[in-house]
């Protein structure tokens, strides 16, 4: 930057002391060396959380979306699901959550003081040799301790119900804080409550019920392991605000959400982590951070193309970062049923979507966010800074435009080809997210 500007001083003043016929050449040189002064000042200095691009689909109007990234996008943000431990992902996954592999409570413990933990041994060695932090749900009641022992659930009888009694509650979590100390790094409340697939309680005090857990399980955590995670159950937004009425934001250190939405683009993301920020607001839990626990898109038979799924799997971990989501934890990498977004296939190879997943990593991790906006002709923006350089990823929500590439000089797409951005200055922005640097 320093050497730029002394040579435009030096041709300035050469071009005041020249000759006349050396004046227009000279002119031309002074005035390509100020603009490029000009833009490398522009994209030297990282913009705010706010982020304004402009798009070169003609005069549009631009609607700037409020982003507030937690920081620097660390490698645990990149969560996943694993179903079976046969089953090993093929990217890095810096977090780990043991859901739908067999590790309920009814799994772990079918007889009262009977624990069977060869299924649960081995999904947290699977996830500490894969280097990644491992995240518990708990719940899912055994039949002989439910409140509702008839009550029918895909997970068991009684499943879905309140414990009978919460010493039998308190002994269960005990038994596995003991067990994982130092190896289980955080603990999930209950899966999903707020559906009545996961919770057959009284719909009316769902979150008073998930708030009575809570408290349970953090005392008994934290008297076991001081440095566990204790992580809120994902609630709707109205059973939210009924449990941190009921005291649950005291009982744990981060807040589960779940935007994990049917048949809807990523970029919903930006509204759902909004709902709940607006419950979490002026409460005692608004400063504490956001865990989605079960991204994923359910597609039909006739879904997306192979390309698209790989786009959105890219935008909602890019949307989920920048709106101040800290950790994700994809569902599923071994998901092959057909209304799934599937990461791999039933051989076990990752699809086009799987190894978007990878590549965002690539992109995102040590990064940080600056922020996104977006055009009127949905034309997505969202500004990475990494070691002080910023890069933009940009992609389109709606149809294929032709987009300033805001200066950048190269151009990546998700399956790693990186090109030359043209004399134009543009480039046509699609569904499939791609990094301008």
């Amino acid at each position: 930057m320093r050497n730029l500007t002394m040579a435009l001083k030096t041709d300035l003043f050469y071009y005041t002391s020249a000759s006349r016929e050396e004046s227009p050449w000279l002119l031309r040189q002074c005035l390509t060396l100020l603009a490029v002064l000009l833009l490398s000042l522009f994209f030297y200095f990282p913009l705010g959380c706010a982020v304004s691009a402009s798009s070169s689909v003609g005069s549009s109007q631009q609607s700037s979306q409020a982003a507030t990234s937690t920081g620097m996008v660390r490698p645990e943000f990149f969560g996943m699901v694993v179903k079976s431990v046969a089953h090993v992902p093929s990217v890095e996954t810096g977090s780990r959550r043991l859901w739908d592999c067999g590790v309920t409570w009814a799994a772990v413990e079918p007889v009262q003081g009977s624990f069977r933990w060869a299924t649960l041994d081995a999904e947290v060695a699977a996830a500490q040799a894969a280097g990644a932090e491992v995240t518990l749900t708990l719940g899912m009641t055994p039949t002989w301790a439910s409140s509702q022992p008839t009550s029918p659930s895909t997970y068991g009888a009684g499943a879905t119900a309140m414990p009978a009694q919460m010493a039998d509650w308190d002994a269960y979590v005990r038994a596995v804080a003991t067990r994982y100390q130092g190896r289980i790094q955080a603990y999930e409340v209950w899966n999903a409550p707020s559906d009545p697939l996961y919770w057959s309680g009284a719909p009316a005090q769902v979150g008073t019920d998930m708030a009575t857990l809570s408290a349970h399980v953090a005392a008994v955590v934290r008297a076991v392991d001081s440095q566990a995670t204790i992580v809120s159950p994902a609630l709707k937004a109205s059973d939210l605000q009924q449990f941190l009425s009921a005291g649950g934001s005291s009982s744990v250190d981060a807040v589960g959400v779940a935007v994990s939405l049917a048949g809807q683009a990523p970029e919903v993301v930006p509204a759902g982590v909004g709902a709940i920020r607006s419950v979490l607001e002026g409460t005692s839990a608004e400063t504490k951070p956001l865990w989605n626990d079960q991204p994923s898109w359910t597609l039909g038979r006739a879904g997306p193309s192979a390309a698209d799924q790989a786009g959105y799997v890219a935008r909602a971990l890019v949307l989920n970062a920048a709106y101040g989501v800290s950790r994700v934890a994809w569902y599923a990498w071994d998901e092959n049923v057909d209304a799934a977004l599937r990461l791999t296939d039933t051989n076990g190879q990752p699809t086009a979507a799987g190894l978007a997943y990878g590549v965002m990593e690539g992109w995102l991790s040590g990064a940080t966010i600056n922020g996104c906006s977006s055009t009127a002709e949905q034309v997505w923006m969202c500004q990475v800074v990494r070691g002080g350089r910023p890069a933009w990823i940009v992609w389109s929500a709606g149809a294929a435009v032709q987009a300033s590439a805001m200066g950048m000089l190269t151009v990546t797409d998700l399956g790693g080809t990186e090109q030359a951005v043209g004399v134009s200055g543009s480039v046509l922005v699609g569904g499939s997210p791609m990094l301008l640097q």
